[in-house]
């Protein structure tokens, strides 16, 4: 059996790929050139296990893991219209994820990603640049010695 993690890392950047007005969608890469944007960055994040699980367990019992992949949309200007572009294509991909069958279906009782909340660069003391990331959980189950 494939690990749930990364099949739901690879699912993500193949959503990546699929969105409209995404040039490039690429995973634990940052720093990409102007010509690669506007991008769809997802990095591996982190994850946690849910405290709720019993501590006397086996330990290859399954196990329910929160993760938490960071997604970045970054667009290549920093020109007036920026803001605009940039909810689009925040829209575009927070729809994409929402309603992917393969990834709902890869996650705890088909629950899918949950829509945590963003952060763009377009506030007072920020960098100003076109880019958002996006925060989503994905809970699933771990089953050790499966993979």
């Amino acid at each position: 059996m494939a690990d749930h993690r990364e099949l739901i890392l690879a699912r993500l950047l193949e959503i990546g790929r699929s969105i409209e007005g995404i040039k490039t969608a690429k995973r634990n890469e940052l720093g990409l050139p102007e010509t690669a944007l506007p991008a769809f960055v997802v990095l591996d994040g982190d994850e946690t296990g849910d405290d709720r699980d019993p501590i006397s367990r086996k330990p290859t019992a399954p196990r329910v893991v929160t993760m938490t992949p960071e997604i970045y949309v970054v667009l290549p200007e920093k020109a007036s219209a920026v803001g605009t572009q940039l909810n689009l294509l925040r829209g575009r991909v927070v729809n994409a994820i929402a309603t992917d069958e393969t990834l709902v279906n890869l996650t705890k009782d088909r629950e899918g990603g949950r829509y945590e909340g963003g952060a763009s660069g377009l506030s007072r003391g920020r960098s100003m640049i076109g880019e958002v990331g996006l925060s989503f959980s994905f809970r699933y189950v771990l089953r050790p010695g499966s993979v």
